[in-house]
């Protein structure tokens, strides 16, 4: 271990490394020039010491580097975050024993021009089968449309179903039934 020495002029060196005395200005100083400036690109802690240690030194200065750089806001904005948290899933369960009783609702949009439709509808049975069924339309399509395909494709052959799940807003949802629901006379 090196000892301290004082040299002519009066600086205080620890081997080959300039003390900085316990002025946190100077240390703020060393660290913009070994970390913040544009030619250090803001390293990380373990790399920006090893930077300094050659060149200046003193007591506890891996720990006023530490909490230097977990100050940096640039550093923080770009760290990487290698525990992203991840909201919990739920699984998404029936009670139904019959094909398209839980059906999801998906589209596909912005197809070439195909007999004057561009988009398809996809219905697939969540639950029992997986059978998805396709059906064209027009990107235009509403609620109503929808409900109108799903009483002419399907309920003839699956009937009402149970949930719909799709990645439109709750109220497509609703209004897709409560339309499903008059045209076959329900309510």
């Amino acid at each position: 271990m090196h000892s301290l020495c004082l040299d002519d002029q009066n600086y205080l060196w620890k081997g080959d490394a300039l003390v900085v005395v316990e002025n946190n200005d100077l240390r703020r100083g060393v660290l913009y020039h070994f970390h913040t400036s544009k030619t250090t690109g803001h390293l990380g802690i373990t790399k920006t010491i090893q930077l300094i240690q050659p060149h200046y030194w003193w007591p506890h200065m891996k720990d006023f580097v530490t909490a230097y750089i977990k100050g940096c806001a640039t550093c923080q904005m770009n760290k990487i975050n290698t525990h992203p948290t991840q909201p919990p899933l739920f699984s998404i369960t029936s009670s139904s024993n019959l094909p398209f009783q839980m059906i999801i609702v998906n589209f596909i949009i912005k197809l070439p021009l195909f007999y004057g439709n561009d988009t398809i509808l996809t219905i697939t049975d969540h639950d029992i089968s997986k059978a998805s069924i396709f059906l064209p339309y027009k990107e235009t399509i509403n609620a109503v449309g929808v409900a109108e395909l799903y009483a002419t494709h399907v309920f003839p052959h699956y009937g009402i179903p149970l949930k719909v799940i799709s990645n439109r807003d709750p109220h497509f949802n609703s209004a897709f039934t409560t339309n499903l629901c008059k045209l076959l006379g329900i309510c």
